[in-house]
């Protein structure tokens, strides 16, 4: 029997709007996380995309996101959920999007375990996104991580 996969392709089939193709820019970004997906990640962000997570060291670009952040935690069991996320078209290749996240990270293998292998957070994102061809990206990400629950050191291990 063939694997499951979980995962959409960065370009889906029938017409978005704008607005919407703007939203399923953020939904692949952190899919791109839940699924340690390089190609869905490259596909929701710009080459020199600057990030800025507090908590974390900043970074420029899409090596730099996976060297300070992403090859960390897209090694965790992760479930992020983005939610209220409103968007401001200021032209044709260029938007503004703002929206709350929930994330749970866990320790490979531990997720139905009692005892400190999860953590749990919650923030607000805001995103400056351009339009590069027929897909959007995000150009400047910036993430206020608000409250948590759990373990910290887990979103610090290698």
């Amino acid at each position: 029997m063939a694997a499951v996969s979980y995962v959409l392709p960065a370009k889906l089939s029938g017409v978005l709007s704008d607005r919407e193709q703007i939203a399923d820019t953020l939904y692949r970004l952190v899919l791109a996380f839940d699924h340690a997906d390089s190609d869905l990640l490259q596909s929701a962000l710009t080459d020199d995309v600057v990030v800025e997570i507090v908590g974390f060291p900043n970074s420029k670009g899409i090596s730099g996101l996976k060297e300070s952040i992403y090859n960390r935690v897209s090694k965790l069991e992760t479930t992020h959920s983005l939610s209220n996320i409103r968007v401001s078209i200021e032209n044709v290749t260029t938007a503004r999007a703002s929206c709350t996240s929930v994330a749970q990270h866990v320790r490979p293998g531990k997720g139905f375990e009692q005892g400190p292998h999860k953590l749990l957070g919650g923030g607000f994102y805001i995103c400056d996104l351009i339009k590069e061809g027929d897909l959007w990206k995000i150009k400047d990400w910036k993430a206020k991580p608000i409250w948590y629950d759990g373990e910290p050191a887990i979103a610090h291990e290698a």
